[in-house]
Formats: structure tokens, sequence, C-alpha cells
């Protein structure tokens, strides 16, 4: 563990010595192929060898730090934006989000960026999202048969694009692009891959197809915003709040970094939020205990209510607590990644500048000293009695922490409850895999395919409609 009694041990450039390197890993590559195949398992290895702070060997950076347990993660999540730099790691989302946008901005237009998220999660907005989750998940799964066979991941998927493009581009938007708007995500998304991390504009076809979906998805944008100011509309959506927004010199944003600005937050909640789905299903299918206790918990807060709102989806507790167990046990971000532009002492060790560091929540969350039995499926963890997350700053870190903490964490916990709220009243599942394990082929880490599950509506169903 970080073994110093302060989170702020004295900078030196000094006589400490460098966190221990892992051994293993091949020549000129390192630990990269190791990584590549199984993070998780090496990262734990390391871990379980040398504790809180270890080093490995990977390409394009002079070492690769490796912060686990609560006191190194709250170091990770509190180093200021003059001691490192997350531009150098996340330079492969440029070319979608655009530049100075997020990542590439400096750290005080980001700041103001960030900003412009927190004013899209006020309560009008929220309300309207709740709604558009509640309808969203109402007609989706008002389209199933009394039975059948679905993939939770893509099931997960294909819903969470519905939500996430009315939320962020409106009703409308919804309603006659959304399958264009799913294809053009997933080609953004097909960009994104470990060669895109040291070279991000070769010109090979996913690269292409990239940038032509960007193109397209700024121009289907640029004639949302000409309606909208042509007839003088308003909307509560995401797109509304960056159309209103302005810097502080009085700027506002331009088309193309209100584009950027939309894909920021969605990469940052779409698949985040259909790889949850698709755990919690299985998790629950797994533990049916659980399903009875969330059933009980809709009975309470909905009663026999006609309508499902915001303040409903927020009264669903035990829900909260399932999701961020799901989000515990298997984080869709297992990885994130700092350079550093000054060396720091930390834990009796001198980590240099010009380092990577980086944190692991997928390790992190699975540290017996912090979680009871971290590797059981128990939400009751999150509840009052235990509050475990609460014991240890930056123990629970599937949405980050400190300033850079997603805010994304609101909208998914809202969206994820009213799907789930929606299938616990209205069916039963069963899961047909023999196992159902994380596949590591994606940078966002899902799991493997098939994930598939049978579906059964319930006779004694109960549909709760939308206000209005």
């Amino acid at each position: 563990m970080a073994l110093a009694s302060s989170t702020a041990t004295p900078r030196t450039t000094s006589s400490l010595p460098t966190p221990p390197m892992l051994d293993g890993g091949l020549p000129f590559i390192g630990h990269a192929l190791d990584l590549r195949r199984n993070p998780v398992e090496l990262l734990q290895r390391g871990r379980d060898r040398y504790g809180d702070l270890f080093t490995l060997r990977l390409p394009g950076s002079p070492s690769t730090v490796v912060m686990t347990g609560p006191k190194a993660q709250q170091k990770f999540f509190r180093l200021r934006d003059s001691e490192m730099s997350m531009r150098e790691v996340y330079k492969l989302m440029i070319p979608i989000f655009g530049k100075g946008i997020a990542y590439d901005a400096e750290p005080e237009i980001m700041k103001e960026q960030l900003g412009f998220f927190h004013e899209a999660l006020r309560e009008s907005r929220l309300r309207t999202y709740a709604q558009g989750f509640v309808e969203e998940a109402e007609d989706f799964f008002g389209k199933w048969g009394d039975e059948g066979v679905v993939d939770l991941y893509e099931t997960g998927n294909e819903l969470t694009i519905y939500t996430s493009s009315r939320s962020l581009l409106g009703r409308s938007f919804r309603e006659s692009l959304s399958d264009e708007f799913a294809k053009l995500y997933y080609d953004m998304e097909g960009g994104l891959n470990l060669l895109a991390f040291f070279a991000p504009h070769l010109p090979i076809p996913a690269f292409r197809k990239r940038d032509r979906a960007r193109k397209r998805l700024g121009e289907l944008i640029s004639t949302i915003v000409a309606d909208r100011r042509a007839k003088g509309l308003k909307e509560e959506d995401f797109l509304q709040t960056v159309m209103e927004a302005t810097y502080s010199n009085g700027r506002s944003p331009t088309e193309d970094e209100m584009t950027g600005l939309l894909l920021a937050i969605m990469f940052a909640g779409h698949h985040t939020s259909g790889i949850t789905f698709a755990w919690t299903g299985i998790l629950l299918a797994q533990h049916p205990q659980w399903i009875e206790r969330l059933r009980a918990e809709q009975g309470r807060v909905l009663g026999d209510k006609s309508t499902l709102e915001l303040d409903d989806l927020r009264g669903m507790t035990e829900l909260e607590w399932v999701v961020k167990e799901t989000l515990r046990l298997y984080p869709p971000i297992i990885l994130v990644m700092r350079r550093m532009l000054e060396g720091f002492d930390f834990g009796g060790y001198h980590v240099p500048k010009d380092s990577m560091v980086m944190a692991s929540p997928a390790v992190g969350h699975r540290i017996p000293e912090v979680f009871t039995n971290p590797n059981r499926f128990e939400p009751d963890r999150f509840g009052p009695e235990r509050e475990e997350d609460r014991k240890h700053p930056m123990s629970w870190i599937s949405f980050g922490g400190g300033r850079h903490r997603c805010m994304g964490i609101v909208f998914a916990q809202l969206q994820l409850r009213a799907i789930w709220s929606h299938l616990l009243r209205n069916f039963d599942f069963e899961l047909i895999e023999p196992r159902y394990e994380p596949s590591y082929d994606r940078m966002l880490v899902g799991p493997r395919s098939p994930c598939r599950a049978r579906y059964r509506r319930r006779k004694t169903k109960t549909t709760v409609a939308v206000p209005g």
C-alpha cells in the first residue's frame, strides 16, 4: 500500500528509489503483450508482489508506474493539472472530439467546458432526461414478444444509443435520425484501437471511416442548430446547453466545438451504460434473491402510481446499490492514465518526470482490506450499515475521482435505473451461456460475446406510464 502517512510527500529529485519493476515482459515491447491479453491479471500480479506502487515496461514511455489502493488512488486523482498531462495519453480522441476539446484543451478551457456539462445536468434537464429514459424503455421493450432470446450486450448498446441521442440532440432527432446516428457513432468508435494511441492519423480504412463519420455528424448538428435558431426553438437537451453556453471571454462555442462537446459526453456515457446494463442482467440472474428485493423496492417506491418520474428513480436506492456493485466488479474502464510533467515522491518511492502513471478500477475495487469478500456480489456493501466505499476516499473509482471525475455518473445511474425498473416489473430472465467473462478485445471492457439470456414476459406485468 501507499505507506506514507501523508498524501503530499515533500518533493525532491531525490535519493528515493523508483517503484520496483515487475518481472517478465519481452525485449522491445516489455509488458505490452501481457497488458493486451489480460491487463487485470498482469496488474493484480504486480499488486500482489509489490503493493501500491510498481513499474511496467511499455513502449513509448521511460516507465509506467501503476498506482492501486485507496491512498495511491487518492494521490493519482488529486494530481494537479500543472503536474500531469491527460492530453498526451488521450490524443487518440482528438480526431473525434476535435482540436481544443476536452483533453486537447488547455486546463482552464477544459474547466470551462466541464462547466457546460454541469449546466446540462441541472434539475429541469434531468427531469426531461428521466422522462425520455422511461419512454424509450417502454417503447423498446414493448416490441419484445412474450418470450425470446437476446444478447444482453447488444441490447444494452442499442437501447442506450436511443436514450443518448435523445438526451443529447432532442426527441425529433431521435425519431428521425437515430439509425444514421448509430452508424456514425460506431464508425467513429471503430477508429479507437491500439494503433490510434501511437499514430491516430495514419491513412488506414478505420481512420478514414472515423473521419468521414465525424464530418457527417458535424453536418447534422449544424443543420439542427440552424433550424432551431431560425425557428426560435429551445429544447431541454444537451445541444441546447452548448448552444446557450459562453466562455469567460464572451465567445460562444463554434458548431465544430458543439459537435466535439456532444461527442465527449456521448463517449463518456454510452458504452459505459450499455456494458453496465449487460453485467447488471448477468449478476441479477446469478443472484435471484436480489431480483426479489428489487421488485419489493419497486412496489414500495411506486405503489399504485400511474406515472414514473425523476423522484421515483432517485428513490430506488437498492437498485442504485446494485448498479454500483456491478460497476465495482466489472468497471467498463479498467485503466486510467496520465503523463507526469513533474516528478513526485510518494509512499517511499520517486516517480520520475515523463513517466506514465496508471490507476486501475478493476484492481482497486477488489482489495480485501477495502471491500469485504471483494469477489462476491454484495450490493449491501453500499448500504447505510456498511458504506464500504465511504471508509476510504477514492476506493470506488468507476467514474474516476477528484476534479476530473466523470460527471456522467448522475446521467448513467438514472438511465440504468429507468431501464431496469421496467425490466424488473415486466420480465423474467434466464442465462444461457455456461460462463460470462470479460473481453479485453475492446477498449471498454464488457462481457465476452455471445452474452445471451432468455426472457419471458411476466403474467402479472406492471407498466408505469410516463407523465402526460
